[in-house]
């Protein structure tokens, strides 16, 4: 339901704080998008939103889609712009740690701050690569504490004045793709178009882009399987879930495609690489815990040698 209601309705019983925001998250051909608005109102089932972009009034129910973050957070940062919140983690990986740990309400050791960032959203590689940066002065860091949690050391946020998130930042490049050049090209002709304005033909062999888009669109099994018979080449670019979405769609509207899918998942390869990857997954999970308290304990006993560096205790 939408609209711009010239006042807030009686029903409203619990006015917000302006500071939160509202996220709304949707999927279009495969890319995640974000609509952002400030909460206005919140009767426990119904969010009276203003959008950012159109300054509209609309009632938004509650759903799966929709969040709520304190605009200025990580966790708005997050949800509001993915790629600018992996481009600062990059860039200020200890700027987004000290940040986790002031809105953090307990101390978090390295695995916590690693699950809550991934839960933001932050992709494994991301962190494998920058976190080490952040770990080498986490521990002497001004308004930093350490406090025992367990067997391990978790840290805390005291402090005052947290490092600023850089508003913008630099995306880390992503790998080149060979570029793909056709094995022959045909001789250039010295005839000139019989009509300069004519609309060129497609090409027999669509770009990424289009293919995407073509997949997006795809309603039937035939358009499905006509796109995946491309050449391998052309076929790569398409991601796992561009075409996955394309089978459930085509699967929710026939009987025959959901039967087969629901085959494969349950006894054919796909299930069993299933679960190999879950297995992996799991082994994975498990060493990077180890890593964790290895590094955890490395810090431990790289700051004993310094004197000047006690472990505070709770309650110090």
């Amino acid at each position: 339901m939408g609209g711009r209601p010239g006042r807030h309705d009686n029903h409203y019983s619990r006015i917000v704080s302006a500071d939160q925001g509202l996220v709304r998250l949707s999927d279009s051909f495969g890319v995640r998008r974000a609509r952002i608005g400030s909460i206005l109102a919140d009767d426990g089932t119904i969010y009276l939103v203003k959008w950012d972009d159109t300054h509209e009034e609309e009632r938004v129910p509650r759903a799966a889609d929709v969040h709520v973050a304190t605009r200025g957070s990580l966790r708005f940062m997050a949800l509001s712009d993915a790629r600018l919140f992996h481009a600062v983690f990059a860039q200020e990986p200890l700027a987004v740690v000290l940040h986790l740990l002031a809105e953090s309400s307990a101390p978090l050791n390295v695995r916590e701050i690693r699950e809550h960032l991934v839960e933001l959203g932050l992709r494994n590689e991301t962190w494998a690569r920058h976190w080490p940066r952040a770990l080498a002065v986490l521990p002497k860091w001004p308004g930093v504490v350490r406090r025992h949690k367990g067997d391990t050391l978790a840290y805390a946020w005291v402090g005052d004045d947290l490092p600023d998130l850089p508003s913008e930042a630099e995306s880390e490049p992503e790998p080149e793709r060979p570029t793909l050049t056709p094995a022959s090209k045909p001789a250039p002709s010295s005839a000139k178009p019989v009509a300069a304005a004519a609309t060129p033909a497609e090409p027999a062999v669509p770009s990424a882009e289009r293919l995407r888009r073509q997949m997006s669109a795809a309603r039937s099994l035939s358009e499905v399987a006509r796109l995946l018979t491309l050449p391998r080449e052309f076929v790569a670019e398409l991601s796992p879930e561009v075409v996955a979405s394309a089978l459930r769609r085509v699967a929710a509207e026939d009987r025959l495609v959901m039967g087969l899918l629901e085959a494969l998942t349950a006894s054919g390869p796909i299930g069993a690489l299933t679960e190999e990857l879950a297995i992996a997954r799991a082994a994975n999970a498990a060493l990077q815990s180890r890593v964790d308290e290895l590094e955890e304990w490395w810090t431990a006993l790289e700051q004993s040698t310094d004197p000047s560096s006690a472990i505070r205790q709770p309650g110090s």
